[in-house]
């Protein structure tokens, strides 16, 4: 693997079968059958079927697969027509796992948002303040909507000392409360790490107001994760010390997962039959804002259009890109895409009833980003990176039954993202001056508001409970958990 690894390239691609064998005690691993369709269900493992049965050409997406695995892919998955038709050849060793989604997070906090505005928990065009403690934040703050932190414009002033701090966050909510806000909410787009957890911290008041006494994990696990047949073997969210479950990141899932989230994805909130997230809600969560063509509510889209307006999401320096345009030009403009540190992603392509999952510690472009002093690249991964556009184009010749005019939103041109310049903002780590005393110390104005380094007013302080859940994921990982029928 090391070697294939080294070459790099769709030219050193890793032989792979493209289907596993049947493995012994591990539930749901079975040869591939020829069905055009499949159902997924809460409490069976993915149906399979051949890649001609679901109108791609094998070989072409095995390569595809083998480009990707060549590059850092540890679990890769497939699927068309809800049928799972191509993996990688190292699923069985990490794809029970659960790992650090990293900002993967942020799309599962969106989602399960959408569960709570179904239910009518929340509004999304509400002021965080409907929600909040009385006297927490001031009126700015409290004027904050929903709807401004699931598209990243609340306006807060970033500052990747406080957004990157993923183990001594005293609340990260409250800290929002005091962050600065020098631009106008809902106008600007700034890739923010520390904003989606109030997203979180606004749901579980309002479960609170419902029903006393039940914690965020608890009501998602009943209300998300079981209507997906997510097991509680399946991962643990860590809290910051508040014990408030964190929204930007540290979500461990298995990578096993991923697929059952596109799925609810592609089918506009329905899972096995069940409407759990309004469809209006993703069709929200797949469309541009005017701040940002490209992202939705956090998640990625491949639909910017040369008159919109364009944001990059890099951790070193925020760019306006014009002309906008695809992110991934090799891909239909109709994807959308879940975007974690290092290449954690659910890709979602309605027109194409596609699905494709990654998740590994290398992203795809290291090694051309190294190259090119592309500092995003072995950090980050970014999308309209050479390693993107190739292996999408790779995907998508593989497609035999493609629309014309899916095909028309097709280019062989990369763009203009596979180049940048490279730059670094100094002002998102240095300022303010006083941001990681602020942090760690709960010291001075960017401490989080009504907190002290030993908790804060009104909140339990349990943020290690998360440490607990650890050991439950034994049985996920060997595979002897049942799952859940919902």
């Amino acid at each position: 693997m090391t070697a294939a690894i080294m070459a790099g390239g769709a030219g050193a691609a890793m032989a792979a079968p493209s289907l596993p064998l049947p493995i012994p005690g591990v539930p749901g691993v079975e040869e591939a059958g020829d069905a055009s369709e499949c159902e997924m269900t809460r409490t069976d493992e993915y149906q399979r079927s051949n890649p001609e049965a679901v109108g791609l050409d094998a070989a072409k997406l095995q390569a595809a697969i083998a480009y990707w695995n060549s590059t850092g892919s540890e679990s890769l998955k497939v699927f068309r027509h809800g049928c799972l038709v191509g993996e990688g050849a190292t699923e069985k060793v990490f794809e029970r796992v659960p790992r650090l989604n990293w900002s993967q997070t942020k799309t599962v906090s969106a989602l399960i948002a959408g569960v709570a505005a179904k239910q009518g928990l929340i509004r999304v065009d509400d002021p965080v303040g409907d929600y909040l403690p009385e006297g927490l934040g001031d009126e700015a703050h409290r004027a904050i909507t929903i709807r401004s932190i699931l598209n990243m414009t609340t306006g807060a002033r970033i500052n990747y000392v406080r957004g990157l701090n993923l183990v001594g966050d005293i609340s990260r909510p409250r800290e929002v409360m005091s962050a600065d806000l020098p631009h106008k909410p809902g106008e600007y787009f700034e890739y923010d790490q520390t904003t989606p957890s109030l997203l979180n911290y606004v749901v579980q008041q309002a479960i609170e107001k419902r029903e006393p006494g039940l914690d965020y994990q608890a009501w998602a696990q009943r209300e998300f994760w079981n209507k997906l047949g997510i097991p509680e073997s399946a991962y643990w969210w860590q809290r910051d010390r508040a014990g408030n479950t964190l929204g930007y990141s540290q979500l461990f899932l298995r990578p096993l997962e991923f697929g059952r989230l596109g799925e609810l994805m592609m089918h506009e909130g329905t899972y096995a039959g069940e409407e759990i997230i309004d469809p209006g809600y993703i069709k929200e969560l797949s469309s541009g804002s005017e701040a940002n063509c490209g992202y939705g509510f956090m998640v990625w889209r491949n639909g910017c259009d040369p008159d919109e307006k364009q944001v990059n999401g890099s951790l070193f320096k925020r760019a306006e890109i014009q002309p906008g345009q695809p992110w991934i030009a090799s891909a239909p403009k109709d994807m959308y895409w879940s975007w974690g540190l290092h290449g954690q992603h659910t890709f979602v392509i309605p027109s194409l009833d596609m699905v494709i999952t990654r998740s590994g510690e290398q992203p795809p472009d290291t090694q051309s980003g190294l190259t090119r002093l592309d500092g995003d690249a072995p950090i980050a991964g970014n999308p309209g990176k050479i390693g993107y556009f190739t292996f999408f184009k790779m995907v998508m010749d593989s497609v035999e039954d493609m629309p014309a005019d899916v095909r028309a939103t097709l280019s062989d041109d990369p763009g203009n993202h596979v180049d940048p310049e490279f730059g670094v903002d100094p002002d998102t780590f240095l300022y303010p001056v006083d941001t990681a005393p602020g942090t760690y110390l709960a010291l001075g104005p960017q401490a989080p508001e009504g907190c002290t380094v030993a908790g804060c007013e009104q909140e339990p302080n349990d943020g290690l409970k998360w440490i607990t859940d650890v050991p439950r994921t034994v049985p996920g990982v060997v595979g002897a958990e049942e799952r859940p029928n919902g």
